[in-house]
């Protein structure tokens, strides 16, 4: 079944080529953040560049979420203290801010709901990569920030065909990314695959928004997988949290009822996934609430 406006990859390209650019600085730090020889004393150098920029990284070191004893003045005091590690996820958050905190109307979110449901999925990704194991909790906590980038750009679509795919996912028993794929030709992990491509953006990210609600999919013979053997285990660890995101109800929009948990790529995860796993572990996320609203409040009235 297919009765909504079938979307093109030129026209989504056309959207994306239409979108406010994000600033040098940010440009300039996502190409050093995927150097493995960066340092953080040229990280330091970029963010001066850009006042507000270090207004925000200042905001971010010295909210309670970090929960350091003394007051952060300068960028350079915060690459010290921080570490190399921490300030690349920081500069993500405000990265993320720029590009998600906006309404998504077809989607069903107001302004600031989109940022704040993927600072609570990069939380919750940290706390499972730490409970876990074996992938570094920074890493996921930066790449889930930006995994319903698309959202900002089929949003536009969806709300007009917003009955029909539900329709279809409810009938056909799929995901709503699956109905949108039937529905529109594409979806929004497609689209955000190609914006975060098109920003040069590391290849674990790439990963985990095309493959964040299906990590069983993700092609064992992929470049990425070969060179990076943990990209699996990431990539399920944030389809984990995403999922307790959505069961707590952070910034969801229409769609969020609309997915499943891929239980073959949590079987590989090695993680039973019971009653008392997610009981125990619902718990323990909805105290992490407070971190998650001193990270967004703190950027309150950024840009």
């Amino acid at each position: 079944m297919n009765t909504g406006h079938q979307v093109t990859l030129e026209e989504i390209e056309s959207k994306v080529d239409k979108l406010p650019q994000m600033p040098e600085a940010a440009i300039r730090l996502i190409r050093l953040l995927d150097n493995p020889d960066a340092n953080a004393e040229e990280m330091a150098n970029i963010i001066r560049l850009d006042p507000d920029m270090t207004t925000q990284v200042l905001r971010l070191c010295n909210s309670a979420a970090y929960g350091l004893n003394r007051q952060i003045l300068t960028v350079k005091e915060a690459v010290a203290i921080l570490g190399l590690k921490t300030l690349k996820s920081l500069v993500y958050v405000i990265i993320s801010k720029m590009a998600l905190d906006k309404p998504v109307e077809g989607y069903g979110l107001g302004k600031g709901e989109l940022f704040y449901n993927a600072i609570t999925c990069a939380v919750y990704s940290k706390y499972l990569a730490q409970t876990i194991g074996g992938i570094d909790p920074e890493l996921a906590f930066t790449a889930a920030l930006l995994r319903d980038l698309g959202k900002i750009v089929l949003g536009e679509y969806v709300g007009s065909s917003y009955k029909n795919i539900e329709e279809v996912a409810i009938r056909s028993q799929v995901p709503f990314s699956e109905a949108e794929m039937r529905v529109l030709g594409i979806n929004h992990n497609t689209v955000g695959k190609h914006m975060a491509k098109k920003w040069n953006l590391p290849e674990e990210l790439i990963a985990v928004i095309e493959f964040k609600n299906k990590p069983s999919e993700l092609p064992e013979s992929s470049l990425p997988i070969k060179e990076k053997p943990g990209l699996y285990k990431l990539v399920t660890i944030i389809h984990l949290a995403d999922a307790f995101t959505k069961m707590i109800g952070s910034g969801m929009g229409n769609d969020g009822l609309m997915y499943t948990l891929d239980q073959d790529a949590l079987d590989q995860l090695g993680v039973k996934v019971d009653v008392e796993f997610m009981d125990t572990t619902l718990a323990r996320l909805i105290h992490l609430e407070e971190v998650v609203n001193e990270m967004t409040q703190s950027l309150k009235g950024g840009a």
